[in-house]
């Protein structure tokens, strides 16, 4: 094989990672600040089970323990908009999340200040400002996150599962919250039009949250940790605005563990080095069926189930329970056909784009992830290095030994090629033996030409 062993390099590259990862991770910031948010998080969590400190002091750590989180989860994802290679959507979208929990900090300090401070009823004051302009600025972040490029299709199918939950969860909040709200006179306008307008930003920030979590793309773990804390965080709001109707609620329930839950992932979130992609960065995560809109489909027909059981008459409440079976029935057969066309749609797209014998990626797919790879390289200021590599006297292979053998060969040398790569570059098959890679930040240095400059290790 052409200029030097793959062996040596694997050996090489395999050394800097080991070092690396001995050395930095463990004496990084943000690996010790989210471990201590989540003890932090814990203890606030035994806390609500054990009720440590007695009544007296409930509403005093209940209200307080929420100040340093919001104001931790606005100041990280301010930080994350500060970085210079965040793409400029994502840095707005992070701009608009810190200014979000912001918002929620100053209704916390609000409340703090009415519940703790001067003892007076929080509900309705000026902290209800704050707490309702966390959500249109929330759900405007979450919107704005750069977005991998769909067909018209799959756009379609999308909005579709989005509207299917956000329906089936509005007819919950309203079931819930709203409607028990406006049959309830007894509060003032303000406090009943507040009442509303909490469930109402819940909804509005759950269309953001399933947009999020149903598009399916790699490369965004950190965005979608954020949007599932903010699931947790929208179930929390909705049965404190329960409780609330019935006076059910006392400081320091589950409810307000919830909420923390939703924090300590909007934090780690902005912790996460996902939490800086761009629509170079991500990909479709390939044809898989979301459950998620099947699953919102089932809460509404259950909660239909419910009210029929409670008010409705034998020959009514019959008729419901067969048209909800005949519903559950269609919807399995539906997903089960979905399954199956998915299963094969990932087989044809697996076929269109790696090569059969290696198992690298074909010439065509190479140069598609290539492209990708040259326009963040360009964006952000790094360099790229690209590799040919052939096989030495391979047609002597295949003349002396037959094609079989020949490859073999090529067959153990993609494995070594697989083996060494950072699992940012790319490999693939150029054609014949010839195999060709890309190394992200690597470039030839000006005091030899045997080797790359760092972070890559010699090449073959």
């Amino acid at each position: 094989m052409a200029h030097t062993s793959l062996g040596q390099w694997a050996h090489g590259l395999r050394r800097q990672i080991a070092f690396r990862g001995s050395l930095r991770w463990p004496r990084s910031w943000a690996a010790k600040l989210g471990a201590a948010v989540t003890a932090y998080a814990g203890t606030f969590g035994l806390w609500v089970l054990f009720h440590w400190g007695g009544a007296s002091h409930r509403a005093l750590i209940s209200d307080a323990a929420f100040l340093p989180t919001s104001l931790l989860a606005a100041a990280l994802a301010w930080s994350v908009a500060a970085r210079r290679q965040v793409d400029p959507r994502a840095r707005r979208a992070w701009r608009l999340i810190a200014a979000a929990w912001a918002c929620y900090w100053a209704g916390e300090m609000g409340w703090f200040y009415f519940d703790v401070v001067r003892h007076t009823a929080p509900f309705p004051s000026a902290a209800d400002a704050g707490y309702l302009a966390f959500y249109p600025l929330l759900m405007w972040g979450l919107l704005s996150f750069p977005r991998p490029r769909r067909s018209q299709w799959e756009s379609l199918t999308l909005g579709l599962d989005v509207a299917t939950v956000v329906a089936a969860s509005t007819l919950v909040v309203w079931f819930l919250v709203i409607g028990p709200t406006l049959a309830t006179s007894s509060s003032g306008w303000l406090a009943q039009g507040l009442n509303v307008a909490y469930p109402v930003g819940d909804v509005v920030l759950l269309f953001a949250v399933a947009v999020v979590l149903m598009r399916r793309a790699r490369g965004e773990w950190g965005l979608r940790l954020l949007a599932g804390g903010l699931l947790v965080f929208i179930v929390a709001d909705v049965a404190y605005a329960h409780q609330s109707l019935s006076d059910a609620y006392t400081d320091g329930n589950w409810v307000d563990a919830a909420w923390m839950v939703a924090q300590l992932a909007a934090i780690l979130s902005a912790l996460a080095p996902a939490g800086a992609v761009s629509d170079d960065d991500l990909a479709p995560a390939g044809a898989r069926v979301s459950r998620l809109p099947y699953a919102a489909v089932g809460i509404a027909f259950g909660l239909l189930v419910l009210v029929a059981y409670q008010h409705a008459d034998g020959p009514l409440a019959g008729l419901v329970l067969g048209a909800v079976a005949i519903t559950a029935l269609v919807v399995a057969r539906q997903i089960t056909a979905l399954t199956e066309n998915a299963t094969l749609l990932a087989r044809i797209q697996l076929l269109a784009q790696i090569d059969a014998l290696t198992g690298l990626e074909n010439r065509g797919h190479f140069f598609e992830l290539a492209e990708r790879s040259f326009a963040r390289a360009a964006r952000r200021g790094e360099s790229l290095g690209a590799v040919m590599l052939d096989v030495d006297r391979f047609k002597e292979v295949n003349d002396g030994h037959g094609h079989g053998v020949g490859d073999a060969v090529l067959v153990e040398v993609a494995r070594r090629c697989r083996e060494v790569i950072r699992p940012t570059d790319i490999v693939g098959r150029y054609g014949g033996d010839e195999l060709v890679m890309l190394l992200v930040g690597a470039s030839l240095s000006r005091r030899s030409r045997r080797g790359w400059s760092s972070p890559s290790p010699p090449c073959p």
